[in-house]
């Protein structure tokens, strides 16, 4: 039987919905990496219709708590999560992680760009300096 595709349910369903997303993570936590094999493998829910759940307030709340009990297992060394993927994935499972390094590398690129723009004006600045001193010597009879 095919699932007709929905994009949203009521309140009490999309609630129910965030409490059975914690039940299953929280009974598969020693094999689950990743919120897709609750969302698509057992439930059957598109991508799609999944970033559509995730905006919804009153599923907020159990999405956040399910990203946090899986991230936890990025972060320890005892899992059963390789190094590797556990330092790619912690982006997504801590939001406030990805935002603190974000706004790291849009500042160091701030930086960068101040710092070759003074360079720039150093260098022009001399260029200027050159260009006067050719046409003063240029001047100059011998």
């Amino acid at each position: 039987m095919v699932r007709p595709r929905v994009f949203a349910y009521s309140t009490a369903k999309m609630i129910e919905l965030g409490q059975e997303m914690v039940e299953f993570v929280n009974e598969n936590i020693e094999d689950i990496l990743h919120l897709s094999e609750w969302y698509t493998i057992e439930k059957g829910y598109t991508y799609n219709e999944w970033k559509n759940f995730i905006q919804i307030a009153e599923f907020l709340p159990y999405y956040e708590q399910a990203l946090k009990i899986i991230g936890k297992k990025y972060v320890n060394k005892n899992s059963n999560v390789r190094d590797k993927i556990s330092d790619r994935w912690q982006r997504i499972y801590f939001p406030d992680l990805r935002e603190q390094e974000d706004k790291d590398a849009d500042d160091n690129e701030l930086r960068k760009a101040t710092a070759l723009k003074s360079e720039a004006r150093a260098i022009e600045q001399e260029k200027q300096k050159v260009l006067k001193e050719v046409q003063r010597n240029k001047r100059k009879p011998k």
